[in-house]
């Protein structure tokens, strides 16, 4: 019997919304899969399913033409199927070697194997070419490097078939082509199949041997790289033949640097902020004006820099090159209250993350960052710092204990507490990354009300984040895409832009 990994017509509902709608797909031994799509096709769901992290709610997943049910991640490992999340799940406290060993530690009578496990975590990161050392902490290596350890680990636990999410992520350059290259021999040499999540596909055809494109949780196109091309994919990803629309769209390096007469939007008088060149890790060269009373939306697939931008206006993403002006003067941000002085405040998209603090109350959390308005030497004026709170989160139509825990309220709840203390800092310009991402369709109206009436009511310039599509049309006045580290086209009228469109953009070659 020929060995293979594969889905047959799995089906996956959330709130009865098919994620999946009988897709199936193969993974042969010692074949790189590229499996692509737009945000939302169900890309993330279908690696789920693979991986034993999720159920799959019809269809069957089968080994060597066997049925299984994955309980779990590790069960699936047990079976020979190894994961390597986008989220690196190796800890950077503990040495390498305890890493490469993590969760499976070797022992006798006399208690832990640390000589044997040592040399044989020196055997693996030399069979792979990977320059550690095995008893220095993991998290003294770069992201690249800790990558690397994290499919090494994985392919160390005697795996058939390795899934791996957005691998290239958080590398850039001679890191990208190392890992590409690792990859690629890992599946000859040791024989085993390949499925990798990308958004970049130039990287997938570099190396993979067939692409599976995904939309709409179908598969779309199924087919070898060389018969497949990468307008092939792009076309399948937008939903329509829009060939004629890319051969109308300018290139990148002929994006124009918005000059003093292009500056002023018509109605919109001068920048707020002003970008030129910028450039770090993750930007390749970002040139965009922000106009008061807009709501700019910023569409682009993971990796593309949209984030990264945010977080550089807001410094918490160090800049190489480039300048940045707020109301006409040169800004320089040294530290994040720098940005925030200047009234550029970035509300994250990680809110468990980096975002709230679960323990504290709504009003607390929202007042975390203005409390020394409310001190007068060593005396805080709780009484009128909680009141202002209060007046803040009625605005915002908070519903539950906003004395208890914020961790206690529902999703969209706690993100318009993030949205509040954005709100006390009385921003000029609010970058929001991903505003809605988790919270239900009701709370999401709610928070598109807030934001858009602060840019369209209070004069604020608020930028949007979002991975989805039909967000960016609904809530944004001006429309840009980001791919590779910077904006591909000018800001336009979200008149001007239709789900094909972005998807067209932000999928494009160089």
């Amino acid at each position: 019997m020929m060995e293979v990994f594969e889905a047959r017509n799995i089906a996956k509902y959330y709130s009865s919304v098919p994620a999946l709608a009988g897709v199936s797909i193969k993974i042969h031994p010692g074949e790189i899969v590229g499996l692509v799509g737009h945000n939302g096709a169900g890309k993330s769901t279908l690696l789920k399913v693979l991986s034993g992290a999720h159920g799959a709610d019809g269809g069957e997943v089968l080994i060597d033409g066997t049925e299984v049910n994955f309980a779990s991640p590790a069960d699936a490992l047990a079976k020979g199927v190894g994961t390597v999340y986008q989220e690196l799940s190796l800890l950077p406290n503990l040495t390498v070697a305890q890493n490469v060993f993590l969760g499976r530690e070797k022992s006798d009578w006399k208690g832990l194997k640390k000589e044997e496990m040592r040399n044989q975590a020196k055997e693996l990161v030399k069979s792979f070419g990977i320059d550690v050392n095995v008893d220095a902490p993991l998290g003294h290596y770069a992201v690249a490097t800790r990558q690397l350890l994290e499919i090494a680990v994985a392919t160390s636990k005697n795996i058939k078939y390795l899934l791996l999410d957005e691998p290239t992520t958080s590398l850039e350059g001679e890191q990208v082509d190392s890992l590409l290259k690792y990859i690629k021999n890992l599946a000859e040499t040791s024989n085993i199949g390949v499925l990798i999540v990308d958004h970049k596909l130039d990287e997938l055809y570099r190396i993979c041997d067939r692409i599976v494109a995904l939309v709409d949780g179908k598969v779309r196109i199924d087919g070898n790289v060389n018969e497949v091309s990468h307008e092939d994919v792009v076309v399948a990803i937008a939903g329509e033949d829009v060939s004629s629309l890319l051969d109308s769209e300018p290139k990148r390096d002929a994006v124009s640097v918005p000059t003093s007469e292009t500056s002023k939007v018509q109605g919109r008088g001068e920048p707020l902020v002003q970008v030129r060149n910028l450039r770090s890790a993750a930007l390749k060269g970002v040139n965009l004006d922000i106009y008061p009373g807009e709501v700019l939306g910023i569409y682009g697939l993971i990796g593309s820099g949209r984030t990264e931008f945010l977080r550089a206006l807001g410094t918490l993403h160090p800049i190489e090159s480039g300048s940045i002006s707020v109301q006409g003067k040169s800004f320089k941000g040294y530290k994040p209250v720098d940005s925030l002085k200047a009234g550029l405040v970035y509300v994250t998209e990680e809110r468990k993350m980096d975002g709230i603090v679960p323990q504290l109350s709504p009003i607390v959390n929202t007042s975390l960052p203005v409390t020394k308005k409310f001190s007068k030497l060593t005396w805080l004026s709780l009484k009128k710092m909680d009141s202002t709170m209060q007046k803040i989160l009625a605005r915002l139509q908070i519903r539950g204990n906003l004395q208890g825990p914020v961790v206690s309220l529902s999703g969209g709840n706690q993100q318009k507490v993030l949205l509040g203390r954005a709100i006390a800092l009385n921003p000029k310009l609010l970058m929001l990354d991903e505003p809605t991402k988790g919270v239900d369709i009701g709370a999401k109206g709610e928070i598109h009300r807030i934001f858009k009436d602060m840019a369209h009511q209070e004069q604020v310039a608020v930028v949007v984040v979002s991975s989805e599509e039909e967000e960016i049309l609904e809530v944004s006045d001006r429309v840009c895409v980001f791919a590779q580290g910077r904006n591909i086209c000018e800001p336009e009228d979200v008149a001007n832009f239709s789900v094909q469109r972005l998807r067209k953009l932000a999928w494009s070659k160089d």
